[in-house]
């Protein structure tokens, strides 16, 4: 048998079936998964759905316990190794420099890059910004071109 024969042989077969239902209790139970869904509290959602003021919290949160942890860390290491040498064991924790120190190098950082960004970054970021805009209006021209040219439609809504 020719393969086009047999495509359309299998074609009429498959056409001639009869549709295939849906048991009656799926559109309830899917309807109750969706509902139950979308009644989940808002700090079980993902987290760009949150409240402003939660994320903002959350946020600044975050960036306090990262701060901690990095004015702790000189702190518990100098700890630890005061310890060690107390107590004789050979452990190779680097020295750090104190809680000050840290501060001041945090404060030094800050200020860099600020300065980097005023006086390079800051005026080239309208004009990324533009360019980014202008590239995505590009780019829906083209998918509305292709669209119309190689499938001899236009796009619904």
């Amino acid at each position: 048998m020719h393969p086009v024969e047999l495509q359309g042989r299998i074609d009429r077969e498959l056409k001639s079936l009869p549709a295939l239902r849906a048991p009656g209790t799926l559109l309830p139970r899917v309807l109750a998964a969706v509902r139950h869904w979308a009644d989940r509290p808002w700090y079980a959602r993902a987290w760009f759905t949150w409240p402003m003021w939660w994320r903002v919290a959350s946020a600044v949160a975050l960036l306090a316990v990262l701060a901690g942890v990095g004015v702790a860390l000189p702190v518990v290491q100098d700890s630890v190794a005061a310890r060690a040498a107390a107590v004789h064991l050979p452990v190779s924790v680097s020295a750090s420099v104190d809680v000050a120190a840290a501060a001041r190098r945090v404060v030094v950082i800050a200020s860099t890059l600020r300065t980097l960004w005023v006086a390079i970054a800051g005026p080239f970021v309208a004009y990324a910004f533009l360019l980014l805009v202008l590239m995505g209006l590009l780019c829906a021209a083209c998918a509305a071109a292709l669209n119309r040219v190689a499938f001899g439609r236009t796009a619904h809504s």
